[in-house]
């Protein structure tokens, strides 16, 4: 694919804590270590102090456990409060990739690895009838990338082309890129 483009975007996307990709991941590491750091401790404690306790060895894994999601709720709390909801998304598109640049963390995409970029406009019946629009960009070899409008977007209930997706979008079908 030739393009010659080099355009930048800065557009504030949802960054809900409930969302955040594999903070399953996350608990099931954190519960591991803190599991270590425990028996770690016991066997330290039971070294040198020589104390022996039937219970601290029975409820080990149940401590861990809670410390565990103690920590993930604490993390994903704070990262909530700091955010507050929302992130700052800055795009750059290349000659031959879009460069992603998520809370400091860069991501770059190649024009040739995207499969397809989509735009939905998901509505939630159940709790509300708020909706929002959904953007996935679909990738060979690897998962897709989904970028939701803000809180604000939905309670403004604007439309899709008043969005911060929508440049975004727009900028994707400029680069050539099979947008559904």
């Amino acid at each position: 694919m030739e393009t010659t483009m080099n355009q930048s975007y800065q557009i504030t996307v949802n960054d809900s804590a409930l969302s955040t990709k594999r903070w399953g991941l996350h608990a099931a590491f954190l519960f591991m270590g803190c599991y270590a750091v425990e028996f770690l401790a016991y066997c330290l404690i039971d070294h040198i102090f020589g104390i022996y306790n039937y219970y601290v060895e029975e409820y080990m894994p149940e401590g861990a456990f809670v410390i565990a999601l103690l920590i993930v709720c604490v993390y994903y709390a704070f990262r909530e409060k700091r955010t507050k909801g929302v992130m700052q998304l800055k795009l750059q598109f290349d000659n031959d990739a879009i460069s992603l640049n998520v809370n400091r963390r860069q991501h770059v995409v190649r024009y040739h690895d995207i499969t397809e970029v989509r735009k939905i406009m998901v509505i939630d019946r159940t709790h509300t009838e708020k909706g929002c629009y959904r953007m996935t960009i679909k990738c060979r070899g690897k998962g897709s990338l989904e970028f939701e409008t803000t809180q604000q977007e939905y309670e403004a209930h604007l439309d899709f082309e008043e969005t911060g997706l929508a440049a975004f979008y727009n900028a994707c079908k400029e680069a050539g890129l099979k947008c559904c």
